[in-house]
């Protein structure tokens, strides 16, 4: 079995615009390098239609030609740090849950909620004991800490619920801010909390999964996805291939776990392709680094399907 553990579905007015401009401006610059020109507002404009996917058709379809048997599914709230946007987060919250419940054999619904809204552990716990969904997602870089108060109030509930948190780690696009997601944060949610099951999503970023380890390697309740790990098997495989190998052999290849981040890395990477080169590292890695068949079923699916309990 196949599952991503990090994707996002979009419709409009679910995430302020600056989001997707800020997207848009680090592929212009990607596409740049490849004689591509377009600016960044054309390409947010362009991001905001073709990303647009409220029912889930789009990555139903992805999911169908990657051979993908369950995505987790969950909203960004950055209405604080960027200002609303036209959707209310808990309207987006519901219609998640929705869609979690419309699809119970293919889509897994995660809670987002920025923890420092007036109503954040009200709307938290909405969203699991009526709504069902089955995990929380927080994203730091909209302006807060993980390891702050009012974070700590959702983790508290998280842990009464015994379900996971994934919070972003790593670096991230404008306008939003990285010095929230580093690595050494994620240490105090280890020694806080250290029964909850955390996802360091993106493991840290590709360029901070060595500090992400460090972590990891004492506080055993902190895993990690490669999502957004796309760009750096693109342009460097072989350092990939190390950085993988690294994590699985520091921290411990049962604490990884597969992602996307679709749609936001489509034009670079499609899902087929990303998860083509995961099955194939035991028989193509670079060289001089193996993987074990077991270690990748295990990152593909083995180690969520584990995590969330599922038959």
């Amino acid at each position: 079995m196949i599952i991503d553990i990090h994707t996002h579905l979009f419709g409009k007015g679910w995430v302020p615009r600056e989001f997707f401009y800020g997207v848009a401006r680090f592929i212009t610059h990607e596409f740049a390098k490849q004689g591509i020109q377009e600016s960044n507002e054309e390409m947010g404009e362009s991001l905001m239609e073709t990303s647009s996917d409220p029912e889930g058709e789009m990555l139903l379809a992805e999911m169908d030609e990657a051979g993908i048997d369950k995505s987790i599914i969950f909203p960004v709230d950055f209405g604080i740090g960027l200002g609303e946007p036209e959707v209310s987060i808990e309207e987006v919250n519901r219609k998640y849950a929705e869609l979690g419940r419309r699809h119970p054999g293919r889509f897994i619904a995660f809670a987002g909620v920025d923890p420092r809204r007036k109503n954040a552990v009200d709307l938290f716990r909405k969203c699991r004991e009526e709504w069902g969904m089955r995990g929380l997602k927080l994203h730091p870089c909209a302006g807060f800490y993980p390891n702050q108060k009012e974070a700590y109030l959702l983790l508290e509930k998280a842990c009464e619920w015994k379900i996971p948190v994934l919070i972003h780690s790593g670096s991230m696009m404008v306008p939003l801010r990285a010095k929230y997601s580093q690595s050494v944060h994620f240490d105090d949610l280890g020694a806080d909390f250290p029964d909850l099951p955390i996802i360091a999503a993106h493991s840290g970023g590709f360029f901070g999964y060595q500090q992400m380890i460090s972590v990891m390697n004492t506080k055993l309740n902190i895993m990690a996805d490669i999502a957004g790990w796309q760009i750096a098997a693109t342009r460097n495989f072989p350092l990939f291939c190390r950085a993988l190998r690294d994590l699985m052999d520091f921290t411990e290849p049962e604490r990884l776990l597969f992602g996307s981040d679709s749609p936001s890395f489509r034009s670079i990477m499609p899902n087929k392709d990303w998860v083509k080169l995961i099955k194939d590292l035991p028989k193509k890695a670079a060289p001089g680094i193996t993987f074990k068949d077991e270690e990748i079923t295990a990152l593909l699916g083995g180690n969520t399907r584990t995590l969330l309990k599922l038959s």
